[in-house]
C-alpha cells in the first residue's frame, strides 16, 4: 500500500495576504515566485517566507505600501505578458497549419499539381507584404511543398474514409451519389 505524504491530508490553502507579503501567486496547487519565476511546492507559509526572505528580501524590502502593491501588479503583469506569449506563439503555429490543410483540400479540389501549393505561398506572401508586412513571418511559417500538400490531402482522406466508417459501420460494399466534383471523392476514396 502506498504511503501518503503528511502535507497531502492537511489541506493547505493558499493566503491572498502572501501575494503582497512575499510576491507569489497561487499556481497549480503552489506557490509561484513572481520576481524568479520558482515554485513553491507546498503551501506553508515558513516555506515561501524563507525563500522570500534567502532570495529577495534584500532587493525588495524597500518597497512598501502602494508602492509594494504597484510593484506586485508590475510583476504579475510581466509574467502574464510572457505566458501569453508563449500561448500566441501556439495559436499562431496552429493556424499556419489549419491554412496549409485548407489551401492543400482547395488544391486537391481543381486536381492542380501539388507544387501549385510554393507558387501559392510566395503569391500569400507578397499579398502579406503590401497588406499586413508584421505578419509575413506567419504567412511564411505556412507549409505549402508539394510532399506537405500531398501528406495533407492523404490525411483528409484518411479523416473522411474513417468518418464513413464510424457512422456506417463496417460494409464491404457500398455506392455514393456524385456530383460534378467527383474527381476528389475518388480520390479520397482510393487512398
Amino acid at each position: 500500500m502506498e504511503k501518503k505524504r503528511k502535507i497531502d491530508s492537511e489541506c493547505r490553502t493558499f493566503k491572498n495576504k502572501w501575494n503582497f507579503q512575499y510576491f507569489v501567486i497561487e499556481s497549480s496547487n503552489k506557490a509561484l515566485c513572481l520576481i524568479c519565476n520558482e515554485t513553491i511546492a507546498v503551501l506553508k507559509e515558513y516555506n515561501i517566507k524563507r525563500h522570500y526572505e534567502s532570495k529577495h528580501l534584500q532587493n525588495y524590502s524597500k518597497y512598501t505600501g502602494s508602492l509594494r502593491t504597484e510593484q506586485f501588479e508590475a510583476l504579475k503583469r510581466g509574467l502574464k505578458s510572457q505566458q501569453s506569449l508563449f500561448t500566441k506563439a501556439n495559436t499562431e503555429q496552429e493556424s499556419a497549419t489549419h491554412a496549409s490543410f485548407r489551401v492543400a483540400l482547395e488544391i486537391a479540389k481543381r486536381d492542380k499539381p501539388f507544387t501549385d501549393g510554393e507558387m501559392i505561398k510566395k503569391f500569400l506572401i507578397a499579398v502579406a507584404e503590401e497588406i499586413c508586412p508584421e505578419k509575413v513571418n506567419l504567412f511564411k511559417s505556412v507549409s505549402l511543398s508539394a510532399n506537405t500538400a500531398a501528406r495533407r490531402v492523404q490525411d483528409i482522406a484518411e479523416n473522411i474514409s474513417s468518418q464513413l466508417s464510424d457512422k456506417n459501420g463496417y460494409h464491404g460494399w457500398f455506392s455514393l451519389a456524385l456530383d460534378e466534383s467527383q474527381r476528389m471523392f475518388q480520390i479520397l476514396l482510393m487512398c
